[in-house]
């Protein structure tokens, strides 16, 4: 490959990267939303029965209590599409700063170094949705077509992909 089309296979890389980091924050963040309504609810219902001054039935506080906690704990999971994008972003800011280098110093135009950080980022990479990604970049699919094609795969074949499990 030339510097020009290592260039823009990285920029394309990075972009890739950003748009599918929106798409998997939306549903979290809307579901982090509802449930933290739920929550307080949920705590205002008990709270709302132990303060009436009757003897409220003792399984309808437990019951209530079960389920807020229940929520609590999904509101957790969900929050961990924080870590998946903080990892993101940060690849994403060294694959810039690697392309910027590369712009600004003209002796890193030969080919051994492009391979040195593709195999850089390569290696850097945790998550399977980056990996796929990094994959079909580099294969030459594009921007556009690499993210559709993850985002199809990702959210509407597989639901189980982005299960996170609470550790």
């Amino acid at each position: 490959m030339n510097h020009l089309v290592n260039q823009v296979t990285l920029l394309q890389l990075a972009a890739a990267q950003l748009a599918l980091s929106l798409k998997e924050t939306e549903q979290p963040f809307d579901d982090l939303s509802k449930l933290f309504i739920e929550i307080v609810e949920g705590f205002n219902e008990i709270e709302a029965l132990l303060s009436s001054g009757q003897s409220s039935d003792i399984k309808q506080v437990q019951s209530l209590h079960c389920l807020t906690q229940n929520r609590v704990k999904n509101a957790i999971i969900d929050f961990q599409f924080y870590d998946r994008m903080t990892q993101r972003l940060n690849h994403i800011l060294g694959n810039i700063q690697d392309a910027i280098n590369s712009f600004s110093d003209s002796d890193k135009n030969d080919e051994k170094h492009w391979e040195d950080i593709f195999s850089n980022i390569e290696k850097s990479y945790t998550m399977r949705e980056e990996k796929i990604l990094y994959e079909s970049i580099r294969s030459g699919v594009g921007f556009d077509q690499a993210v559709k094609d993850l985002v199809s795969q990702t959210f509407n074949n597989d639901p189980s992909v982005t299960d996170i499990e609470l550790f």
